[in-house]
C-alpha cells in the first residue's frame, strides 16, 4: 500500500490556512511529521491526520 504524500500547500489548507512559513519553521524544529523525497519536503497524510488528532482538545463535560 502506498502512502499519500501531501505538498506544503495541501498541508496549509488542511490546517485551515496556516502559512507556508509556519510549516517550514515546524519542519526545521521537527514539530510536524514530514518526509524528504530528494530535495522535496512531503507530508504523509495519515501521519498528519494523527498529528492533528493528537493536538485536538476535547471539551469539558
Amino acid at each position: 500500500m502506498q502512502e499519500n504524500l501531501l505538498t506544503m500547500d495541501e498541508v496549509c489548507r488542511k490546517l485551515g490556512g496556516v502559512r507556508p512559513m509556519t510549516i517550514r519553521s515546524w519542519v526545521s524544529q521537527k514539530k510536524i511529521p514530514y518526509t524528504k523525497v530528494g530535495r522535496l519536503t512531503r507530508f504523509p497524510e495519515t501521519r498528519i491526520n494523527e498529528w492533528i488528532n493528537s493536538r485536538t482538545v476535547s471539551p469539558l463535560s
